[in-house]
């Protein structure tokens, strides 16, 4: 039960990383020499928020997508990356959901509770939708432009005093290690084999009880 074990334990620290991300900043951009200030601002998946300094004064404040749409028109935030974050945000509830799915059936599994085979493959298939469920927005973010005219995901850019640059925040990153879990969960599941003894006592146990 080596590989089931190994399995369950790592998707429950998959789940764990899922809920972390989905509350962490997936995308960042910083800027300096703006007005004369430091600006960061943190794309969140329900919500931007703003930090900064002007003035010798601190900035600070929160705004969720659809303000954002009309208070950011004047900014170089482009707009249409709002419907990636959108997407992203209720794949993650997606793949929270088939992620806690698959720790039911594996632990299932390794305390041989139901029908192992089913329990077995149950685990797999759930872990393979969460596979799928935080790669696509993954990927999707990698090839979104969340401000206009950057060169890419990662950009830099310096002129006129200012430098202005862009990178995913630590949520994306925990997505990529969450990808690379289940992706090891599934595959450790799916080939650890069925003993005879666990079929054995899988049969016999509704007459012990």
């Amino acid at each position: 039960m080596r590989k089931g074990i190994v399995a369950c334990i790592g998707m429950m620290i998959g789940l764990v990383l899922l809920v972390v991300s989905f509350l962490g900043p997936w995308y960042l951009v910083n800027a300096s020499g703006v007005l004369g200030g430091d600006y960061t601002m943190e794309m969140f998946l329900a919500h931007m928020d703003f930090q900064g300094s002007f003035g010798g004064q601190d900035i600070s404040m929160s705004v969720d997508y659809a303000d954002a749409k009309t208070s950011m028109q004047s900014t170089d935030v482009n707009m249409e990356s709002f419907a990636t974050i959108e997407t992203a945000m209720y794949m993650m509830l997606l793949a929270m959901v088939t992620s806690a799915l698959s720790i039911i059936c594996m632990v299932a599994f390794v305390f041989n509770k139901g029908k192992p085979k089913t329990m077995k493959g149950l685990g797999g298939l759930f872990a393979i939708l969460t596979f799928v469920l935080t790669i696509i927005p993954a990927l999707y973010f990698m090839n979104t432009e969340f401000v206009e005219d950057s060169s890419g995901f990662w950009f830099s850019y310096s002129g006129f005093g200012m430098t202005i640059s862009g990178g995913p925040g630590y949520a994306w990153y925990l997505v990529i290690v969450v990808v690379i879990i289940a992706a090891i969960c599934a595959a450790a599941i799916l080939v650890k084999k069925i003993t005879p003894q666990a079929v054995a006592e899988n049969v016999a146990s509704p007459t012990n009880t």
